[in-house]
């Protein structure tokens, strides 16, 4: 079984991707024969074709012109606009795609289309999984003005993935258009993920040597390794560990290994292990081993990754068990950098938590594997009770959870999060709190495997509504900036944004500004957002500042939080004042104004509560300003990074909206068959319900909270709803 990473609070696009190859594409660019035109311009498995299936008078012919050059939609490997394939007549004929999916899953069509005039106006689209017998399972209404890009989503369709046979057909119909003319079509491609390659893998059974035990077994790219980072008294056990319940279930193991010895790392604290895990061409890579502990080994493992083998930044913690080894994994989806990387590292350094300070830590069954298996459907939903988790540190918090597995296996739902507190329940029942942070949930098998995963951003519930939120997720700059825009903003006519102001002694000046820097963190996340981008302040930052203009008509007790991450390099603290004037900036009445950026290279919280500044309040000159006034400000290099920059506040007229970030919108069931219901917290009434497919084409309108969704395809949709002028997007899979 493989894990899928997702976040339960859900990122939203207008496209899906599964870190996707392109599997077959046709630019029909080889005329100005028809049978070249049909030949395929690249494949990566089987015998892709097209076929025209005689009827009526339809014919095949090369297309050209009629404004397919003019966005040259979809086209790959920088091909150029050229010819395209006509569909003449089509009425009663019908064109067959051979588009074997052999090793592959997660399957999307893309192509551009239009009609004539008198042409088509409906394409049906049908799939095949064994070559003969066709279903129906989308439409298409193509445009008799310029192409459109048109997505077929077979993600939700059984059988589809790793299908030798599949085929696609597309019949016609009058519809609004007319009963001759054509159908022309451009830049057709079939992508999907690749299926699971182990590309590292140890077993540890060999103990001929301690060269031997750290010999990889499979290293299918480039050269792995592990390496010992000596440190305190710890120690690589030559000879192996035996025993400890490694080979009750022998977890984890490949190739039809037995159990044998595992990986013994003696008094590990002070030391750690540093696996050298190229990526070379492969992503969406997944991390699996078994562990556990002496009674008094380390309680703590702290795993880092490296994108260079020489900066490692801290992303998830493990605490093993005394009792039984247990099967970890680490979804490496979200880490920008892990892709494709030769120099891929991770390390585990070990911290004595709930264990003691001698002892070891053992692993077995090593893997790294790229992971291409959707396994969205094992599990069809991880349901929480309140849209936003909430837990208070020292506090029992009730939570209830539900999983709806389609296997009749036991499942359990682990909470873990960045403290030792640990929480089990079944399908549905109650949580312990766990300290405020980042909350990882696995959904977990009998068997020691897992079906899911998800993360979510923990923090304490507030009575105060989102006014201005960055979350840099979309921030892609082509060069430095100095001013970036909120990418949310709940009063009406407010510009809210922020300058990296320049400083009049130029000699500091290394003509850096602000870009993007990636990962960004989970840590203060917003309004459904996940892990994106981030925004990063270069250095010398000395005589600078960032400046945001937040005007707060119509709002009081403001509070400012982001997360912040600096490195080695960067400044050590930000000094935060207030202006409202917009001209002079004081810190009078604002506590913990100077605050420290910690260690480097960990994402951290800052909170500055301006509530009790009368003069804040309701002000439309509003300004906040950051300043760096250390000794590291004056590097020539180094930087601080910001994501999630969130400013809250109370109402206090009604020219503000009710709508706060806590009003969020649910959507169940999830996936759906016959009817979709829509909820917004609090009693917020939506105002309008729009149901959106992948290529953006709005399929179904409504003021109704419940849909009635009996009639559309399966696939993946988007819910749009608008609450008071405030959208809400909710992903869905119809699967009847």
């Amino acid at each position: 079984m493989r894990q899928l990473f997702i976040t339960l609070i859900f990122t939203f696009t207008l496209h899906l991707s599964y870190g996707q190859d392109l599997i077959h594409y046709w630019n029909f660019n080889n005329g100005p024969d028809v049978a070249d035109m049909l030949l395929v311009s690249s494949s990566t498995t089987g015998t892709p074709q097209i076929t025209h299936v005689q009827g009526g008078i339809s014919a095949i012919q090369v297309g050209t012109g009629q404004d397919f050059d003019k966005n040259n939609y979809n086209s790959r490997s920088g091909d150029p606009a050229g010819s395209h394939l006509r569909f003449n007549d089509p009425i009663g004929g019908a064109l067959d795609f051979d588009i074997p999916t052999t090793d592959y899953s997660n399957i999307l069509i893309s192509f551009a289309s239009r009609r004539s005039g008198s042409g088509a106006g409906t394409q049906y689209w049908h799939y095949s999984l064994d070559g003969s017998s066709f279903v129906l399972f989308d439409s298409v209404f193509p445009s008799a003005a310029e192409p459109e890009l048109y997505t077929l989503n077979l993600t939700g369709i059984s059988g589809v993935d790793n299908n030798p046979l599949l085929k696609l057909r597309v019949t016609f119909e009058q519809g609004i258009g007319g009963a001759v003319g054509n159908n022309r079509f451009d830049n057709f491609t079939v992508e999907g993920t690749p299926s699971a390659t182990l590309l590292h893998y140890w077993n540890f059974n060999d103990v001929s040597s301690d060269v031997a035990l750290l010999t990889p077994n499979v290293s299918l790219v480039g050269t792995s390794s592990i390496q010992h980072i000596a440190g305190g008294n710890s120690a690589i056990n030559v000879a192996g560990g035996t025993g400890n319940g490694f080979s009750d279930q022998n977890a984890n193991a490949r190739l039809g290994d037995p159990s044998g010895t595992h990986l013994r790392f003696d008094n590990p604290i002070g030391g750690a292990l540093q696996f050298h895990l190229p990526t070379t061409n492969y992503s969406n890579i997944v991390v699996q081993f078994t562990t556990r502990r002496s009674g008094s080994g380390a309680g703590t493992q702290y795993w880092h990754y490296s994108l260079d083998g020489t900066q490692f930044v801290l992303f998830d913690s493990v605490f093993p068990s005394t009792v039984a080894p247990e099967l970890k994994s680490f979804s490496l989806a979200s880490i920008a950098g892990a892709n494709n990387n030769p120099d891929f590292h991770l390390r585990v350094t070990f911290a004595q938590g709930a264990g003691g300070d001698v002892g070891n830590n053992r692993f077995d069954n090593f893997t790294v594997e790229s992971l291409s298996e959707d396994m969205t459907g094992k599990v069809t939903g991880v349901r929480i009770s309140t849209r936003e988790l909430f837990l208070l540190a020292g506090r029992d918090t009730a939570i209830s959870a539900s999983i709806t597995p389609e296997d009749a296996i036991d499942k359990s739902v682990t909470w873990t999060s960045s403290s030792p507190a640990v929480a089990t329940v079944s399908q549905s029942g109650l949580i312990t709190a766990v300290s405020e942070g980042i909350a990882i949930i696995y959904v977990t098998t009998n068997d020691g495997g897992f079906f899911d995963s998800c993360i979510v951003n923990v923090t304490e519930p507030s009575d105060k509504d989102l006014i201005y939120y960055w979350h840099f997720n979309d921030f892609f700059p082509a060069e430095d900036v100095t001013i970036i825009p909120a990418d949310y903003a709940l009063i009406s006519n407010a510009e809210p944004k922020f300058t990296y102001t320049l400083t009049p002694d130029t000699s500091l000046i290394n003509d850096r500004d602000i870009d993007r820097f990636s990962p960004g963190t989970l840590l203060n996340a917003q309004l459904g957002q996940g892990v994106g981008g981030s925004a990063r302040v270069r250095n010398p930052s000395a005589n600078r500042s960032l400046v945001f203009d937040v005007p707060s008509t119509g709002v009081k007790d403001l509070v400012m939080s982001l997360a912040i991450q600096r490195s080695n390099n960067g400044a050590l603290t930000n000094t935060v004042s207030y202006s409202i004037d917009g001209v002079t900036y004081v810190s009078d009445g604002l506590t913990n104004h100077v605050q420290e950026v910690k260690d480097f290279e960990v994402w951290q919280l800052h909170t500055y509560d301006f509530s009790g500044i009368e003069a804040v309040n309701n002000n439309p000159l509003l300004k906040i300003r950051i300043t760096f006034e250390d000794v590291n400000a004056s590097n020539p290099s180094g930087n601080n990074r910001y994501d999630n920059i969130a400013i809250m506040g109370t109402n206090v007229n009604a020219s503000v909206s009710s709508v706060s970030h806590h009003h969020n919108v649910t959507v169940y069931p999830n996936p759906a068959q016959q009817e979709l219901k829509v909820h917004a917290a609090q009693g917020v009434s939506p105002s309008n319900i729009a149901l959106m497919d992948l290529s953006g084409r709005v399929v179904l309108e409504t003021k109704e909270s419940v849909m009635a969704i009996g009639h559309l395809p399966n696939g993946v949709y988007f819910v749009i709803t608008t609450i008071q002028g405030v959208t809400f997007r909710n992903k869905v899979m119809i699967q009847h």
